[in-house]
């Protein structure tokens, strides 16, 4: 049986290597490896799922064309540049708040201490209040 290698089946089918090699890693293409670490597809098996050019006709070679770009695509990152935007806007309140507490936090008087109490006089109040 005649074996090909990647390449050559690529350039007999019109298809590119990577597209073959997919092929072969998705289960839809089998394949052997040389001793290389190199694909080896058998004729037979590339006919049974690729359409293979006459000799004398040329080949066309499948190139991926860049995708149009989609129009829903384009809104969404309108909607993103105006979150960026936005979230921008709420950091800069946000520190311009933080900024302030601390101003005005510094601008209160220190607590006056708290005031020290003579333990008899703590003692007579609990006894009132539990007589009451």
């Amino acid at each position: 049986m005649a074996e090909l290698s990647l390449g050559a089946a690529a350039r007999l089918t019109g298809t590119s290597k990577s597209t073959l090699t997919r092929a072969v890693r998705s289960g839809r293409l089998s394949a052997t490896r040389d001793d290389a670490g190199s694909y080896r597809i058998d004729v037979a098996e590339l006919t049974r799922v690729y359409p293979v050019a006459q000799p004398g006709e040329p080949v066309a070679v499948a190139h991926h064309a860049t995708p149009t770009p989609d129009p829903q695509v384009a809104v969404l990152e309108a909607e993103l540049r105006g979150l960026r935007e936005l979230l921008a806007e709420v950091r800069e309140s946000r520190d311009g708040l933080a900024r302030q507490v601390e101003r005005l936090t510094a601008a209160l008087p220190s607590p006056a201490p708290a005031p020290v109490l003579r333990r008899g006089v703590r003692l007579a109040f609990w006894r009132r209040a539990a007589a009451a």
